[in-house]
């Protein structure tokens, strides 16, 4: 039980589970595309999730500690080298994305761009933009985190040069799906975000109006795939991937009803619905 309850710190704290969530949606689009997802597609996956998500507990120590204290207590001893290892992250995956091809190497400037704008303040961007981080904005946290994992298949149609209509038509589906997740988060959240004035939907508009929103995106997410897969736009097995609509009303309705292990539930069930996606998408073809 030690040693699972070691692996579950490791894979949920320490980022890892929406890293592998990544390179399972990468796997996905590659899977629709009709291609077999390649070890380098899916180790860049990881590697600018992994990096963008260590950037981000690194910058937000202070203020996770009244949001998720658990976490923060299991990552500070790793505090001083989090920078470190989201370089080497980033550096590991422009190398790789080197030997593929220039235009796949230029648009990865992308994620780090975002994942800095997100997490680090600047003076520069709150002049411009009114907000020193993007996460300050009003919704600009949910739509730059949804947007950036949005752009997955399009990465995946850069690293083959293919530029199908089925990625694209992908994109408005992940973004509707990640908005649920970060809107389910920033519940948690709440009262670390009003403090230190962070424009949540929950922290603006309250809790109620914002599980009737997840609700709303959950079903949209849903109706959405499936049109695309009647229409012919996906290919039909794609469709499969609106099991996760009555998937995510279930670990969202667990979450309000249980009194205890709520951040767990939250951090595995959520995440972990995108670790999910590549399998899904793999059995759906056989």
């Amino acid at each position: 039980m030690n040693a699972l309850a070691s692996v579950y710190r490791e894979l949920v704290y320490g980022g890892h589970l929406l890293a592998l969530g990544t390179a399972s949606i990468a796997a996905s689009s590659a899977f629709i595309l009709g291609k077999a997802p390649s070890w380098d597609l899916l180790l860049m996956g990881y590697l600018f999730s992994f990096g963008a998500y260590t950037i981000n507990r690194w910058s937000d120590f202070e203020e996770d500690m009244i949001s998720h204290p658990t976490r923060t207590s299991y990552l500070a001893p790793r505090r001083r080298v989090l920078p470190a290892i989201a370089i080497a992250c980033f550096g590991t995956g422009y190398v790789l994305s080197s030997f593929r091809n220039l235009f796949f190497l230029l648009a990865l400037l992308l994620p780090l761009a975002l994942a800095v704008g997100y997490s680090i303040s600047s003076d520069k961007m709150g002049k411009v933009l009114g907000v020193s981080r993007l996460k300050e904005g009003f919704v600009v946290k949910n739509v730059a985190i949804s947007f950036s994992w949005s752009l997955i298949p399009v990465f995946v149609g850069l690293y083959y040069l293919q530029f199908p209509m089925v990625l694209f038509a992908l994109c408005p589906f992940i973004f509707m799906r990640l908005m649920i997740n970060t809107v389910f988060f920033d519940v948690r959240d709440v009262e670390a975000d009003r403090k230190y004035g962070i424009k949540t939907l929950p922290a603006s508009l309250g809790l109620a109006k914002s599980w009737m929103l997840m609700d709303a995106i959950d079903v949209a997410s849903g109706l959405y795939v499936v049109a695309l897969a009647l229409s012919g736009l996906i290919p039909s097995f794609a469709g499969i991937l609106a099991v996760f609509t009555p998937y995510s009303f279930a670990y969202r309705y667990y979450s309000r009803k249980s009194s205890g292990h709520r951040d767990a539930l939250r951090d595995l069930a959520a995440d972990g619905e995108y670790i999910m996606w590549g399998l899904v998408v793999y059995l759906g073809q056989i």
